[in-house]
């Protein structure tokens, strides 16, 4: 007899599998429509990639935009521009936080284990640009 899946594990898989198919399935809508307005169409990614780019890209390319126009970004201008996104009631979105290197999509310019402070520095990681920017190229005219 086949061992049973767990309940949730099987969930987990089919809502994973869901989300790559909406990101690839966003990548091929926006190439039919750059091929029928005559413009280049958009790089492309994976279905991991694409998937990350769609859940992701957004908040990562606001970052990159504040930073670029700013010089620099703190937690504070990052947390307001979490809650623009995503609802006054956003306090940490911890998921898009780590070091430098981790593959997250920011990190707070801190040793780590220090207390979080609002002028804490936030940077984008390289993961972070790549995502901003395969956004930008993907949602921009």
């Amino acid at each position: 007899m086949e061992a049973q899946v767990p309940k949730a594990q099987a969930v987990a898989t089919a809502e994973r599998l869901l989300e790559q198919a909406q990101g690839l399935i966003a990548q091929a809508m926006r190439g039919l429509q750059a091929s029928r307005e005559s413009q280049p169409a958009a790089p492309y990614m994976d279905a991991k990639t694409a998937a990350r780019v769609e859940k992701l890209g957004e908040v990562a390319y606001r970052h990159k935009e504040f930073i670029d126009s700013h010089g620099s970004m703190t937690r504070a201008d990052s947390l307001a521009i979490r809650r623009q996104m995503f609802g006054a009631k956003v306090q940490t979105t911890a998921n898009l936080f780590g070091t430098i290197d981790s593959g997250a999509l920011l990190y707070r310019d801190r040793k780590y284990g220090t207390p979080v402070q609002d002028n804490d520095p936030v940077l984008l990681t390289d993961e972070g640009t790549r995502i901003a920017e395969l956004w930008r190229a993907t949602h921009q005219a």
